[in-house]
């Protein structure tokens, strides 16, 4: 069985450990300008002394018509280059790697900061706000949008680069049947859905060559009304694979199917054994979601089904869990998964909330 802290090359990137930080939105940037501020920095460095092998920054927007909510990052300016490159570099002296998350947030934008968002199909995601259908011009735009916000990733010293294809964002809407209703090259069947993706991923490629670690965040099913089944899910992960995408980190599309059992630890894996059959033995997978212990992580590193294991809430109320669980084997982490740790006042980031678990946190130190 592959050891959760040896160290592994996955994607192109040789990282210290099998650990991912999974992208999450950290709420530390300028609220305007979108360029990190240095709270961000703070995160990364903790994350980094906390033992965690890859960082993957939380979403960026590519363009200003793809921010999400409220002190999102942006890397769509060369302007922020320099900012991102002094943010990330003392957590890579730390020996963490870090890799950029980008994304176009599509129809699931806050309307009180993006109030005219953009839609393969005009199909609704946020009840708050109709979105306009995009035009030819809006989707060559777009393509070049992700091409240049990889290429800034690089210019400003990421390990790699990671594209948001899940969580019901624009990636997502262009790949599920309920929000892309397209009948043109962009649409219409299973194979022209896939043309978006095909697209930006291409355009990334030429923008950062064949040796820079391009990555994934696949949603490879949601929830039943989405149309998006396991099993185009698991033919979507091997386009990407045999497009030049280095590495698939599975998780869901537009919400999640409801016969998962979300209660159980890795409740993704059945995913991740679908996934794994449609693209081989050898290609990286990481999976995120629902790990609780070392021994649920290590159970799904058996037999290579997945290279990786990716975390988010565990890892934002304790930054050195790796540590915690490097030093005991038998040790677990203390989030109850609350969804408290998203921000409730502007400037204040996504941070543990739960009275209780920093109780427990307290006595731990």
């Amino acid at each position: 069985m592959p050891e959760l802290f040896e160290p592994v090359t996955v994607g192109g990137l040789t990282l210290r450990n099998r650990i991912m930080r999974s992208a999450t939105a950290e709420c530390r940037a300028h609220p305007e300008s979108g360029q990190p501020l240095a709270q961000q920095g703070e995160m990364c460095i903790a994350l980094a002394q906390g033992g965690v092998g890859l960082i993957v920054t939380g979403h960026a927007y590519v363009e200003r018509g793809g921010k999400a909510h409220p002190e999102m990052a942006s890397i769509a300016s060369d302007d922020v280059i320099p900012a991102w490159r002094e943010v990330i570099r003392p957590a890579q002296e730390a020996g963490a790697r870090l890799v950029m998350q980008v994304n176009h947030s599509g129809a699931s934008c806050d309307p009180t900061v993006t109030p005219q968002p953009l839609s393969p199909s005009g199909v609704v995601t946020n009840e708050a706000v109709a979105p306009r259908t995009m035009s030819e011009e809006d989707i060559q735009r777009l393509v070049q949008a992700f091409g240049q916000a990889a290429r800034r990733a690089h210019e400003a010293g990421f390990d790699g680069v990671q594209i948001h294809g899940a969580h019901g964002y624009l990636v997502t809407q262009f790949l599920t049947p309920m929000t892309n209703q397209r009948d043109d090259a962009w649409g219409g069947d299973a194979e022209r859905r896939l043309a978006f993706l095909r697209a930006i991923v291409r355009e990334a490629r030429r923008q950062v060559g064949d040796d820079y670690p391009l990555w994934i965040k696949l949603g490879v099913a949601g929830h039943a009304e989405s149309q998006l089944t396991i099993a185009e899910g698991a033919r979507i992960a091997a386009a990407c694979a045999n497009y030049g995408v280095d590495c698939i980190e599975i998780s869901h599309a537009l919400g999640d199917p409801e016969e998962l059992d979300m209660r159980q630890e890795a409740p993704y894996r059945p995913w991740a054994e679908a996934v794994r059959q449609a693209v081989g033995d050898d290609f990286p997978l990481a999976l995120v979601n629902g790990f609780r212990t070392r021994a649920g992580m290590e159970a799904v590193l058996e037999n290579g089904l997945v290279q990786m294991v990716s975390l988010s809430r565990p890892l934002i109320a304790e930054p050195d869990l790796p540590n915690r669980l490097r030093e005991n084997h038998d040790y677990k982490h203390v989030c109850t998964r609350c969804w408290e740790c998203w921000p409730k006042e502007p400037g204040t980031g996504v941070a543990c909330r739960n009275s209780g678990v920093l109780r427990r946190l307290s006595a731990k130190h």
